[in-house]
């Protein structure tokens, strides 16, 4: 019995020789398609060197709104981060990096642009005219033909009303809209205004007026290039 033991013993011993130097390797892992990090149905606004873009991430896909067209991008494997592409646009990030590529233009150092995000999320719901006022907060957005909505005291109140149509006056565009709980009046200058917290400067001053009180801000008007 320990005769046997010790050949068989030496037979193992010789095989696994063979296969040491054999010259068989294990295969090279594949590149992976990993889960994407950022959360979905999250609206994000990229600037790369002043190029500006906008996109929303869905499960295993990638929607970009660029200024001349809108695209979906499918998620392939990437040997690192996450890539998704469509004929010749392909979009890669890994944490803070990113990248963008448009037939034969790349978009380097692309970063993500926080601020930028209510009002290009806003321009995807086809809103066409948005403002913000401080002290306290206040939001505005109308949808032509379709509705107002003021959002006052940090979004303690909000007010939905169908749009009544533009007014214009003296180089003053205003809108009155009357509900069974709200008299919201907004009038629109076309003059350059800074926010009062963050200094940024917005084409459009504004003043609304919600039920006797009056409120003022900034704002801008959203184009919708992509339909």
């Amino acid at each position: 019995m320990a005769v046997h033991n010790f050949l068989v013993l030496v037979l193992v011993s010789l095989l696994l020789a063979g296969c040491a130097g054999s010259g068989v390797r294990a295969a090279e892992p594949s590149p992976a398609m990993l889960p994407d990090e950022r959360p979905l149905a999250k609206t994000l606004v990229y600037d790369c060197n002043g190029f500006e873009f906008t996109g929303r991430l869905g499960p295993g896909e990638m929607a970009l709104w660029l200024p001349d067209r809108y695209v979906v991008l499918s998620q392939v494997r990437s040997a690192s981060g996450s890539k998704y592409q469509e004929g010749d646009i392909e979009f890669w990030s890994k944490g803070d990096e990113a990248m963008l590529t448009i037939g034969t233009e790349q978009y380097f150092n692309c970063v993500l642009v926080p601020h930028r995000v209510p009002w290009e999320d806003a321009r995807r719901r086809g809103v066409n005219f948005r403002a913000v006022g401080n002290e306290p907060g206040w939001i505005l957005e109308i949808q032509q033909g379709r509705h107002l909505l003021f959002v006052a005291d940090y979004g303690m109140r909000r007010v939905a009303a169908p749009d009544p149509g533009e007014q214009v006056r003296d180089g003053t565009r205003s809108w009155h809209a009357v509900t069974d709980s709200a008299d919201l009046r907004v009038e629109v200058l076309q003059e350059t205004c800074a926010d009062t917290m963050s200094g940024e400067e917005f084409p459009s001053r504004v003043t609304a007026t919600l039920d006797g009180v009056v409120l003022r801000g900034c704002g801008r008007d959203l184009d919708y290039p992509w339909e």
